[in-house]
């Protein structure tokens, strides 16, 4: 730790600075002139303490893993427990004026409380909404009762937070409908692209004029079942089937990798689906330009529908054009004309999208990413950034 005490702390069940909104905040949070510090997860090979970019990554042991609820629970509080050991007892932990929360889980808020106790002031800022994931990801009976549990969990969470941070307009919406029994200070702190951290505008790719190679699809991110990939790839696959040269490109990891390569084989579409390692955040713009349309196929369920995906925001930020499942949240930014819209779960409507998109004119692309970035023009990430400074000054005051 360093020997000037921290004023301001981010705990987040992540890595950092892999996880591009805590480190977002974080080093929007150094412009108020004071310390600041995350404790997140440990990679192997990465130093416990270590500063980037002016802030201090305190990584603690643990795992983010994929598993069933016992291992989910046991990987949560082993990770709480550490953060509210260090959080009562490091001297250079004594003197918080916030602690920030980055959920999931809610209750990581208890690691923060021994802070209120000596007047720190907490955050939750709910990267997710826990009663909807809970019954999304363990299903059946026990994924109602988790629900049950989860919503008692997350008003107890925000009735102990000064202020509660969502990510979108639908969660904040849906939040208004859960009353925690006092008034509430709530902000929306969309996860827009960060233009010093992820670039501008790419430049068209060459082929919208010349249309001298095959259409190029890309998707990065985590692969797993939630993100839909199977469908894309075999949304893919008919679209071939009706005679449309595509590609797509998969960049990332996860643990549906070796199924979606497997899946891939299957359909003999080894060479026209090709799976790229995950790259450092700073070299992916230059790779996204390179495609011509984004893709998000993610699967609608009780917690997808309040959420507006991190990939097709960068996608519109760089101005690449999109095709996207048609999610309640994605629907609630983008119209229908600036976004090539198709069923979620459908292969089939994606292949008809796909041909949709590869008919389209180069002048009809580029004015469909134009509407997408002009339905975030009010939500870039300077203005973003200086709504949550400003929310800051007053719990720095009150503190």
């Amino acid at each position: 730790m360093p020997r000037r005490p921290i004023e301001i702390l981010h705990l987040a069940f992540s890595h950092y600075p892999a996880d591009t909104r805590v480190k977002r905040e974080a080093q929007a949070l150094l412009a108020t002139g004071r310390r600041v510090a995350v404790i997140a997860l440990r990679h192997a090979g990465e130093r416990p303490v270590e500063r980037c970019a002016g802030v201090i990554a305190v990584r603690m042991p643990g795992t983010k893993t994929r598993g069933g609820f016992l291992r989910y629970l046991f990987d949560y509080l082993v990770f709480i427990w550490r953060c509210r050991w260090l959080i009562s007892h490091h001297r250079r932990l004594a003197r918080l004026l916030v602690v920030h929360v980055h959920t999931l889980p809610d209750f990581l808020l208890w690691a923060a409380l021994p802070a209120r106790r000596r007047g720190g002031r907490i955050v939750l800022d709910m990267h997710e909404i826990f009663p909807e994931f809970a019954r999304s990801k363990f299903g059946g009976p026990l994924g109602r009762v988790l629900e049950v549990a989860a919503r008692a969990i997350e008003r107890w969470a925000r009735r102990r937070a000064d202020l509660t941070i969502t990510v979108n307009r639908p969660i904040d919406e849906l939040l208004d409908t859960r009353t925690i029994g006092r008034r509430e200070r709530r902000l929306i702190v969309h996860n827009t692209a960060d233009p010093a951290d992820f670039g501008n505008e790419a430049p068209p790719p060459s082929n919208w004029v010349s249309g001298d190679r095959p259409l190029q699809l890309v998707y990065h991110g985590t692969l797993t079942h939630l993100y839909g990939l199977d469908i894309a790839i075999r949304g893919v696959a008919e679209a071939r089937g009706l005679g449309i040269p595509v590609v797509l490109s998969i960049i990332g990891d996860g643990p549906d990798r070796a199924d979606l390569i497997a899946l891939t084989d299957r359909l003999g579409m080894h060479e026209v689906v090709r799976f790229e390692l995950p790259l450092p955040q700073a070299a992916l713009p230059a790779r996204l330009a390179q495609c011509d349309v984004g893709l998000v196929p993610t699967r609608l369920n009780a917690m997808t529908r309040y959420s507006l995906s991190n990939k097709l925001l960068e996608y519109v930020h760089l101005g690449l054009p999109v095709l996207a499942a048609r999610l309640p949240s994605y629907n609630h930014y983008f119209n229908e004309d600036s976004i090539w819209y198709w069923t979620p779960h459908d292969a089939g409507d994606l292949a008809r999208a796909i041909a949709d998109f590869a008919s389209s004119s180069s002048t009809e692309r580029r004015t469909r990413a134009n509407r997408a970035r002009s339905a975030l023009s009010e939500l870039v990430w300077p203005r973003e950034r200086e709504r949550l400074l400003a929310a800051y000054k007053d719990l720095i005051r009150d503190a």
